[in-house]
């Protein structure tokens, strides 16, 4: 970049010196303004071939595909039911390369499913205390009413008079009460483990909602005191974010058993054989202890709460009858018999196989997707009855179509792109703009001019003509050692235009299609036969291998990107060559610079002496003049 800095000339002798140095410097610019262009054509250069590079490696990763076998042994499944249906709501199938085509009797008759302990009743209710049997209920007295709310919705529940001498009978007319006030299917009212009554949610009714118990509105008729329950006693849904402490009285069993200054639980989860102690706090919640049994390493086991049947679920995270799951309780009332999560001690889960038919003959896996004979099987549920289906399995000559037309599509687009590089005119009457005459132009003008400075800079460039010369060759090339009917891309239906289209390809579908439908296989060699001879590969293998060559070779010329660490390519190394006599070149000009700043302004001092003396001259004349 030019040199520059503040000064100020021509005060004595009235040249404007900035501008005759600045002319002086356009001159000395010259040749540095030369080496800027030639590195802006260097950088154009280099980001020429990279999009080339870009272009080819878009095509050898296609390639690549195009060598594998599996990309032509493509197969088509359907499963049908005896009734005529899909048989896709029980199972689908998905062929690979290996499978072989036919047809294939299957019947699902069971799924793989988890080991999985849950709770065997919702966890939380309304816990009342125990009470005292014969409970009897004076008709003289009227005490046999007490009021229910659920949801906002207020009932008189009244019991009939008489003397009840165990919890069961009235559990049962308090269960006839409330659902002839609320419905039936809505309140349960159960035996608690203390002869003390127990009322939640109705096993499929909505955990969500709220019950309260209160004082009937005349106390000498009231009864719930007796039935062991407080003024407002409330049913709440257990909330598993909050601390288990805090929420003890909503729990159906006690998570304490009755100590209050328990300050622990304990528990131990034996997966596989694989044992793990838990202990935590009774300040935990739900979350956060089954959050940690799901995340323990050795444990693989999915721990959660659902809140919609309102119960605590352990499951397991792979499927199998070799799967189990077995929970030990320690200190604390979270397992065992009438535990808070309502899941004994000791319970012990096994996971089961899949059962699937084929053929006549039974498989049983551990999971529900396998792979047999290459078809890898999803099942989703069992088949009733006698239900069975027919999976027919088919070459996809469709897919493979589409594949090879993709491939077409893609060499032309790469060619025609790379032709139309090897084939711009190079305008050298238009070299790169200087930051001065960028100056003098508009934004459009620049864009214009430009346009015509980077066309043409790898105008019939030897490297990348050398590639496609290759690619052009080998494609036209018959494979060695195959069947004369199949050794060229001709015989499958692509073939090339006139010389004039410079190698594009055209492809004939149905004649492709007819070749695929002849001998699948024998297509499939075309592209992939990897022979012990350079003339036995493949028409792919061969490709690839030139596009591997071809784009190492680019790189070694013009690096590999904004990627690469260390650009030490060819144009690489020619730019650092140019930008360091740059560097040399700036400093010699500022040095010109100064070197002509020095003499202007020695100048202007000889010139300031000069007028100096005038001065003193004029004012002598003056003073001392001649009389007449």
């Amino acid at each position: 970049m030019p040199y520059s800095n503040l000064r100020i000339g021509g005060l004595a002798s009235g040249i404007d010196i900035d501008q005759i140095v600045s002319d002086l410097m356009k001159v000395e610019r010259i040749k540095v303004d030369k080496l800027y262009q030639q590195r802006q054509i260097l950088e154009w250069q280099r980001q020429d071939y990279r999009n080339i590079n870009l272009k080819l490696k878009a095509l050898y990763d296609f390639v690549f595909n195009m060598k594998l076998q599996g990309t032509y042994l493509k197969y088509k499944t359907t499963g049908t039911l005896q009734s005529g249906g899909s048989a896709d709501m029980y199972f689908t199938a998905t062929a690979g390369a290996s499978a072989l085509p036919g047809e294939y009797t299957v019947r699902v008759e069971k799924l793989a499913s988890h080991a999985e302990i849950k709770s065997g009743t919702s966890i939380s209710a309304l816990r009342g205390y125990t009470i005292e049997f014969p409970l009897t209920i004076d008709p003289d007295s009227n005490k046999n009413k007490f009021l229910m709310e659920v949801n906002g919705v207020e009932k008189t529940i009244e019991l009939k008079p008489g003397t009840y001498s165990d919890i069961g009978s009235l559990v049962t007319e308090i269960q006839n009460a409330v659902d002839a006030a609320f419905g039936s299917g809505k309140i349960s009212v159960t035996v608690g483990p203390n002869s003390n009554l127990i009322i939640a949610p109705a096993q499929n009714y909505d955990k969500a909602i709220t019950i309260t118990l209160k004082n009937y509105t005349n106390p000498d008729e009231d009864i719930l005191g007796s039935l062991g329950f407080s003024d407002n006693a409330t049913y709440k849904q257990i909330d598993p974010t909050r601390s288990i402490a805090e929420q003890r009285q909503f729990f159906k069993n006690d998570p304490f058993g009755g100590y209050d200054d328990l300050e622990e639980f304990s528990f131990t989860i034996i997966y596989n054989g694989i044992s793990e102690s838990f202990t935590f706090k009774t300040t935990d919640s739900i979350n956060y202890i089954l959050s940690k049994i799901s995340s323990n390493e050795n444990l693989k086991v999915s721990a959660y709460y659902d809140s919609i049947t309102d119960k605590v679920v352990f499951k397991s995270k792979e499927t199998g009858a070799n799967i189990s799951i077995q929970i030990v309780n320690g200190e604390g009332n979270l397992f065992g018999e009438n535990g808070a999560f309502n899941i004994a001690s000791g319970q012990t889960a096994v996971g089961e196989n899949a059962v699937v038919e084929i053929n006549g003959v039974t498989i049983e896996k551990p999971a529900n997707n396998f792979t047999i004979n290459g078809i890898t099987f999803n099942l989703k549920q069992a088949m009733p009855g006698t239900e069975s289906a027919t999976l027919r399995i088919e070459s996809d000559i469709e897919s493979v179509v589409e594949t090879i037309k993709n491939f077409v599509n893609l060499y032309n687009e790469t060619i025609d792109f790379i032709n139309k590089k090897l084939s711009e005119p190079r305008y050298r009457d238009y070299p790169p703009l200087t930051e001065e005459q960028k100056k003098e132009l508009t934004e459009d003008e620049i864009k214009l001019w430009e346009e015509k400075a980077k066309s043409g800079l790898l105008r019939a460039d030897p490297l990348i003509t050398g590639i496609l010369s290759k690619m052009r060759q080998e494609l036209y090339t018959p494979v060695s050692g195959l069947s004369a009917d199949f050794d060229s891309l001709q015989d499958i239906g692509i073939t090339t235009g006139n010389y004039l289209e410079r190698g594009k390809l055209h492809l004939d579908e149905n004649k492709l299609r007819q070749a695929l439908s002849r001998d699948i296989n024998a297509v499939m060699r075309l592209f992939t036969n990897s022979g012990g001879q350079p003339s036995e590969n493949g028409v792919a293998v061969k490709l690839y291998d030139i596009l591997k060559s071809g784009i190492k070779s680019i790189t070694d010329k013009a690096g590999g990107g904004e990627f690469e660490v260390f650009d030490n390519s060819l144009l690489a190394r020619r730019i650092r060559e140019v930008n360091d006599r740059i560097k040399i070149m700036e400093e010699q000009l500022k040095e010109i610079e100064d070197r002509y700043w020095r003499q202007f302004t020695e100048m202007e001092k000889w010139i300031s002496a000069m007028n100096q003396q005038s001065l003193w001259l004029a004012s002598q004349f003056g003073l001392f003049g001649y009389q007449s």
